[in-house]
């Protein structure tokens, strides 16, 4: 059984959120990842889905395998520089978070595993959970540093004339579906533009953390003022746990293990294509790395079903328009799976190893989520 550790002190359980809301939730994410999945794989051949995956070559796919549990570590020690700048720990307490966190995200269709890795270390080093929600999101900005460039490339190395096309038969399509090139680079750069926003607003909210707040006060009172509370409450802490830009060699470690994990990950995303014979741009993996990290930001179904296949079939055809349709699921498929493997098996073996149930883990997710709210 799980210990009763509270979620802002280690004396007390936080109470436990509505069952019926969670079920709610679970149905909803189950059903829109249903409905995107048919969309998608709709009139698929699985007996030619079946003959690709065996022609792939496998020492390729071990390479992937072996590049996908290497980037979870990498993830972890980059994660152990904002942690250590704010309070001792060990990189097995980050570990366990971690892995129980993302475990979580790949479960539940909405996505608490944020909140389930902060109290998994608040639990583990016994501080409050406030401040663990502060490095957790300190964390989620250094994957910045990884994810911008990452994004940047796929925008600059994309053929900005080219139209994007989606052969027939990809999505059941009779035609050929065409994206003008008019709207690709836009949209582009307008998430690109988002994301360098984020980026500095967190800046500014360290740097100059009082003109921060008080502006924010300022904008939000006269709409409401619990909301103008709320928000500048929770920028407060998320400013308290920035301790890492105290020391620029943290910071700057932090920004390394930030490109090797995302380099990583794009390295394992090109073995899976040279595992199937595709001949495709240099910048193709990247590409598909910045579609799959922002199509599953949005938390919609369990596993990123739907969401993640439909950001490697997208990436594909837009980097190689001549692809089969067929290889085109399958190459989805396999990554999807791929990826699935270290999350499912490092994240049961933290659970095993600290003895929570796999059916605590919403519960104290929510609860935290409530809690903060």
């Amino acid at each position: 059984m799980i210990e009763q550790d509270s979620l802002t002190t280690p004396d007390a359980p936080p109470p436990r959120p509505s069952r019926t809301k969670q079920r709610i939730q679970i149905v909803v994410g189950l059903g829109l990842g249903s409905l995107l999945t048919w969309l998608l794989f709709r009139g698929t051949d699985w007996v030619s889905v079946g003959e690709t995956i065996r022609s792939a070559d496998p020492g390729w796919l071990l390479v992937s395998q072996v590049l996908a549990w290497a980037s979870n570590f990498l993830r972890v020690q980059r994660w152990s520089y904002v942690v250590r700048a704010a309070q001792p720990t060990t990189f097995r307490n980050l570990f366990r978070a971690t892995t129980i966190g993302f475990l979580v995200n790949f479960s539940v269709p909405v996505r608490m595993g944020e909140m389930v890795r902060a109290w998994v270390l608040a639990r583990l080093d016994r501080v409050p959970f406030p401040q663990c929600l502060s490095l957790v999101a300190l964390d989620r900005m250094t994957d910045l540093f990884g994810l911008l460039p990452a994004i940047l490339v796929a925008v600059l190395a994309f053929p900005a004339s080219r139209d994007a096309r989606f052969p027939a038969g990809l999505f059941h399509n009779a035609e050929p579906l065409v994206i003008s090139s008019d709207m690709i680079q836009p949209a582009s750069f307008s998430v690109l533009a988002l994301l360098l926003v984020v980026l500095a607003v967190l800046l500014v909210l360290y740097f100059r953390q009082r003109w921060m707040l008080d502006t924010l006060g300022k904008v939000l009172r006269p709409l409401s003022a619990p909301l103008a509370e709320k928000v500048q409450k929770t920028f407060g802490q998320f400013a308290e746990g920035m301790h890492v830009f105290r020391s620029l060699r943290d910071l700057a470690l932090a920004a390394f293990f930030s490109f090797l994990t995302w380099g990583t990950g794009a390295l394992a995303l090109a073995a899976i294509l040279w595992a199937f014979g595709i001949d495709f741009p240099w910048y193709t993996p990247v590409l598909m790395l910045a579609l799959i990290a922002v199509l599953i930001s949005v938390p919609v179904a369990p596993g990123m079903i739907g969401q993640y296949h439909l950001a490697v079939i997208a990436a594909l055809c837009l980097a190689v328009p001549d692809t089969d349709p067929v290889q085109a699921k399958t190459v989805s498929l396999v990554t999807h799976f791929l990826s699935l493997v270290p999350v499912f098996a490092l994240g049961v073996y933290s659970l095993i190893r600290e003895h929570i149930p796999v059916s605590d883990l919403a519960h104290q997710g929510a609860s935290a989520e409530r809690e903060e709210g």
